[in-house]
């Protein structure tokens, strides 16, 4: 099964979000929490050379920062379920 993007950066630096991740959900701002994902990974590979593996591991830090254990279920959960998703063809 091929996941759609949720965010990403390009080699300009121009940093994206998918237009189908919503601002927030259930009082947590997902789109400002995947920017500040992608800013951090984006810094830490150009800066300080990490591998994306790394640098995704860290940045995955700072996204989840000020949220417990639940909301960060029910926030991955969310993004999950907005990776999954699939449009209808016409």
């Amino acid at each position: 099964m091929r996941r759609s993007r949720l965010a990403g950066y390009g080699k300009r630096g121009c940093i994206w979000v998918n237009p189908h991740v919503p601002k927030s959900y259930r009082g947590i701002k997902v789109r400002s929490r995947l920017l500040r994902h992608e800013k951090v990974e984006r810094k830490l590979r150009l800066k300080q050379g990490l591998s994306y593996r790394k640098a995704h591991r860290l940045a995955l830090k700072s996204e989840h920062k000020g949220l417990g254990r639940k909301q960060i279920a029910v926030y991955e959960g969310k993004l999950g379920s907005v990776a999954r998703w699939k449009p209808k063809k016409r």
